[in-house]
Order: structure tokens, then C-alpha cells, then sequence
């Protein structure tokens, strides 16, 4: 995992503003909250410190080579507009 001060925080589980937060390398949704803390997410990786495991969420691992070429672009375009 590469370490960053802070990952950004980006529409990720469904909602146009930014709804996702990283903690420890994973997802967490931002509108699950509920008594101070988050309840919901932490299963897929992050874009950003997390690629490995982002892609995973994805299927990488099993994809065929255009399937790769998708999940790398869609993997770059969040780094570009939210780094």
C-alpha cells in the first residue's frame, strides 16, 4: 500500500458528491453514519493507497485483457480528477 497524508474523498457508492472516504486503505460510505461512526463499506480497497485491491473489487485478477485495459482506465481517471 502506498501511503498518502489524506486520500481524497470521491463518489464512489452511488451518490454524485463525494461518499466515500478512505480508512486503512478501504472504502467506508460517508452516508453510513450512525452514532459517531461509520457502518458501512470497508470491503472494497482504495483507488488511491490500495490500487491492488481496488482493481480486485473489479475482478482484475480475472479479467481478459480489454476488461484490464477498462478497470486500468477507469483506476487513472479517478487519480486524475481526485489527486
Amino acid at each position: 500500500m502506498n501511503k498518502l497524508k489524506q486520500c481524497p474523498e470521491f463518489p464512489f457508492f452511488g451518490a454524485s458528491y463525494p461518499d466515500a472516504t478512505c480508512i486503512d486503505g478501504y472504502l467506508w460510505d460517508l452516508d453510513k453514519f450512525e452514532d459517531g461512526k461509520l457502518y458501512g463499506g470497508g470491503e472494497v480497497g482504495c483507488p488511491f493507497c490500495n490500487e491492488k485491491e481496488f482493481k480486485e473489487y473489479y475482478g482484475y485478477s480475472d479479467a481478459d485483457e480489454e476488461e484490464k485495459e477498462m478497470i486500468d482506465k477507469h483506476t487513472e481517471a479517478l487519480k486524475q480528477k481526485y489527486l
